[in-house]
């Protein structure tokens, strides 16, 4: 066979290989920069935020995943539900969307709002938003469609939010060098240092069902736990590069991490 033949079959046949490669992957579900993780009971699968594609996907218990929103949003974030509804942050306005229909019902601008990032929700169903490119919190009322934005030296670039409901507080992590855990009381709206650490780039921010925190540093690569006694930090999650929101999931005691720069979820069971 001449070497011309040989170049030519070898070019069809990387062709042929690319092309099955491509077609297998055509129309396959995704991770792609995932950023924010909740679970829906009625379900009972997951809901994950894709920074890259800008599309809300579902997971169920195995990990297999399917579309549940897609085209909607440009850079969807943080998330978090409350009954029917699923609150979705998308740089400067958030989207309600009704989780038995998997469709957007209302959509509001946050004003003045620059990078919206987590949120979260108190007993009384206001929405608590981070800014991290505007260094604040929104507060938005969803009945009086009313806003209120509150800053502090406190926060540098704020990210993860979590609702301490038995010390009305709200705990915020920076995405900067050594970030404390900053609280915001919510029935005065006042800032203070909860606890001080030697971390830094903190993003996710979680408390699971015995009162531990646990939070996502992208300095360290790593989670750290705050234990009940909130006297020392436990290192022994290492090697989350990445990591951002936590989610802790109550019925299998464990901690569902998004890995936005691996584009997997990781599980990790708790003791």
């Amino acid at each position: 066979m001449k070497t011309k033949q040989i170049i030519l079959i070898i070019i069809i046949l990387a062709a042929v290989i690319t092309l099955f490669l491509v077609f297998r992957n055509f129309g396959k579900v995704k991770l792609d920069k995932p950023e924010s993780i909740v679970y829906d009971p009625v379900s009972e699968k997951f809901l994950i935020s894709n920074v890259g594609n800008g599309n809300i996907v579902a997971m169920d218990e195995q990990g297999s995943l399917s579309e549940f929103i897609s085209g909607e949003f440009d850079a969807p974030k943080g998330m978090i539900i409350q009954a029917d509804k699923l609150y979705i942050t998308d740089p400067n306005q958030i989207h309600v969307v009704k989780l038995s229909e998997a469709k957007i019902v209302e959509s509001f601008y946050i004003e003045g709002a620059k990078g919206l990032n987590d949120i979260a929700i108190d007993e009384y169903g206001k929405l608590y938003i981070t800014d991290t490119i505007d260094n604040c919190v929104f507060v938005y009322d969803p009945t009086s469609k009313t806003q209120e934005r509150l800053s502090s030296p406190l926060l540098q670039a704020p990210n993860g939010i979590i609702y301490d409901k038995p010390r009305w507080q709200m705990f915020i992590v920076n995405l900067s060098q050594h970030s404390p855990i900053i609280s915001l009381n919510t029935r005065d709206k006042s800032f203070s240092i909860f606890k001080d650490t030697m971390y830094s780039d903190l993003d996710g921010i979680a408390i699971d069902d015995l009162g531990r925190i646990f939070f996502s540093s992208w300095k360290e690569n790593m989670i750290i736990e705050i234990p009940q006694e909130q006297n020392r930090f436990v290192t022994n999650f290492k090697g989350y590069d990445g990591a951002a929101d936590i989610y802790y999931h109550l019925p299998g005691n464990e901690l569902l991490v998004p890995m936005f720069k691996h584009n997997k979820i990781e599980r990790i069971p708790l003791d």
